[in-house]
């Protein structure tokens, strides 16, 4: 069985096709501003190196964020797309929970990606249970946030093992293609804005 992995939370994008659970190939590259003009080449990069067409392809995994806000969308929308044409399962995975999977402790491990004004944090026991989180932070509550929990690692946004990723996706239940949302967590300041011109009825 082929499944296809997207990831475009963050400027590296990656893709991997996994054979019956085991990783095959991926590939990454880094994209800035550009990822709806990247993502789908690679794909076809990805397919073709194999020999395989997107048909094989039984199930798909999505990052869905937190992360950019419009690689989010692209990739989750490529995801949706592709499971919605061949009628497959597809399956979300936070960006959080990707690198804590990655990342074996024997105790509590913080996971952070950092962004300008902040980060996006969530606390995980070593069994990658979720303790605390996720949710956004700024820099000055983000220290005092360090200083007053227990952990026994950081984990930054710089590995992920895909086949522990895979694993991890096996206690996730399938879900519709139309359901598949992105996770934000950090509300958008255009939101914010339209929020406070509301009538206060609708608040």
């Amino acid at each position: 069985m082929y499944t296809l992995l997207i990831d475009t939370h963050d400027k590296d994008i990656l893709v991997c096709i996994y054979k019956d659970g085991r990783e095959l190939k991926h590939i990454s590259k880094e994209s800035p501003n550009n990822h709806s003009n990247i993502v789908m080449p690679m794909l076809s990069d990805l397919f073709n190196s194999l020999n395989i067409k997107i048909n094989d392809l039984k199930q798909i995994l999505v990052i869905n964020g937190p992360g950019s806000f419009t690689g989010v969308r692209v990739g989750v929308t490529i995801a949706k797309t592709i499971a919605y044409c061949l009628n497959i399962p597809i399956k979300t995975i936070s960006s959080l929970d990707m690198y804590a999977v990655s990342t074996d402790t024997s105790s509590n491990k913080l996971v952070l990606l950092h962004d300008f004004k902040g980060a996006y944090i969530c606390l995980y026991s070593k069994d990658n249970r979720v303790l605390d989180g996720p949710f956004y932070m700024s820099n000055n509550d983000l220290n005092k946030y360090l200083k007053d929990n227990d952990y026994s690692k950081i984990v930054i946004d710089n590995k992920i093992d895909l086949n522990k990723v895979y694993s991890y996706s096996l206690n996730i239940k399938n879900t519709i293609c139309h359901n598949v949302n992105p996770l934000y967590i950090k509300e958008i300041d255009a939101l914010k804005n339209d929020r406070k011109s509301l009538p206060t009825r609708f608040e």
